[in-house]
């Protein structure tokens, strides 16, 4: 958060909702620094293990308890580990502005489901700290900066006009060693440099492209 402070940047907390529970100085932090949350489950658990009924009572009980402890409910969500059944409760659910639960484009997209359109922003497992700790992954913080910033520079000449998306994983207990924020306080100097460049919560990144690619009416 020190690293995010220094450069003003606003950022998206995939929280789960104990953890905020239990750590209720970080929900004040995130509540006072204005940060997105979105919902990451009630409990570091796996959805396509859950019942549908067990899914659709853990994702009320998450938006309940994240709104408690931040003073507003979650607008998007990403359980990780997805059920067959997860973009249909969210659905369900309708306080839900997108939902992050893939992995599969540079830029946000309409679906649909049981005939109600529905806003994806997707997430990315490449540039993202958990590749510290995976086989083939980073195996110093100077390839966590080496792959953002070629990631970076490719979506910024890719020959069109058009934005495009790039999502940071980190946490805590992985960036959060000092060698690897310093990566990632590197990483975001560098990004800083460009004008066409912007950092935004993933609740802005999905208003932002609804108002650019309207909702289809069909």
């Amino acid at each position: 958060l020190r690293v995010f402070d220094t450069a003003g940047i606003p950022v998206t907390i995939f929280g789960v909702a104990v953890a905020f529970e239990r750590n209720p100085e970080v929900a004040a932090k995130v509540k006072k620094r204005g940060d997105d949350v979105c919902g990451h489950g009630y409990r570091w658990s796996n959805h396509y293990e859950m019942t549908r009924d067990e899914e659709r009572e853990a994702i009320k009980r998450a938006i309940a308890s994240i709104k408690k402890s931040t003073g507003d409910r979650p607008l998007g969500w990403y359980c990780r580990e997805m059920s067959t059944n997860t973009r249909e409760l969210v659905v369900e659910e309708g306080g839900f502005v997108y939902d992050s639960d893939t992995y599969n484009d540079d830029l946000p997209y309409w679906t649909k489901v049981h005939g109600k359109t529905h806003l994806v922003v997707p997430y990315s497992l490449v540039t993202n700290d958990a590749r510290y700790i995976m086989g083939t992954g980073y195996g110093s913080p100077e390839h966590f900066f080496e792959t953002a910033k070629a990631c970076l520079d490719r979506l910024r000449n890719d020959g069109d006009d058009c934005g495009r998306m790039m999502s940071i994983g980190l946490h805590p207990r992985i960036t959060g060693n000092p060698a690897r924020s310093d990566a990632l306080a590197r990483f975001i100097g560098y990004a800083q440099k460009f004008s066409d460049v912007a950092f935004m919560r993933r609740i802005d990144i999905a208003k932002s492209f609804a108002d650019q690619v309207p909702k289809p009416k069909r």
